[in-house]
């Protein structure tokens, strides 16, 4: 900070940092927690095709999906880019989070219409028959649940409640 004060002639001076410890701080693990999101959206994370990517998206999906957070979050998240002059550029996040929904909601729907098509065929199937149908592993499986429970018009976090 110091040296960017003195590059860009301006007249600050940190004097003091004082660490904190994420785990024991709720405010820095939800700045964190946001933090993640927006990296994860802006380098479209969710299209790398991986176990781990796909849980994450579902993550992110049900928080946005959930009440108002969709406009919560394009409303009160201010990303801005810096050009490497005096200018500050703000990135409009719906840019972002647009083609994600798109993504998730085409993933989802493709991932839905298999687990319908197990279940009219096997609808005495396991949760954990169907999810290995699926070829999930365990760490999938609220994904799953969320599918069922979406299916059965319960709504998408729904098992969550339960």
């Amino acid at each position: 900070m110091n040296a960017h004060s003195a590059y860009r002639n301006k007249n600050y001076r940190v004097r003091k940092v004082i660490s904190h410890d994420s785990e024991k701080s709720i405010p820095l693990q939800i700045i964190d927690t946001f933090i993640g999101i927006v990296v994860f959206l802006l380098e479209k994370s969710y299209l790398v095709d991986s176990d781990v990517s796909k849980i994450k998206s579902d993550l992110i999906y049900r928080f946005l999906i959930e009440g108002d957070n969709l406009i919560r979050f394009q409303n009160q998240i201010r990303l801005f880019e810096w050009t490497g002059n005096e200018e500050l550029t703000q990135i409009n996040i719906a840019e972002h989070l647009s083609p994600f929904v798109i993504h998730k909601t085409s993933f989802d729907t493709h991932e839905m219409a298999r687990v319908q098509d197990i279940l009219y065929k096997n609808p005495n199937i396991t949760t954990k028959g169907l999810r290995e149908e699926l070829g999930y592993p365990n760490t999938m499986l609220r994904l799953l649940l969320g599918y069922k429970d979406e299916l059965y018009g319960s709504g998408r976090n729904s098992f969550l409640i339960k």
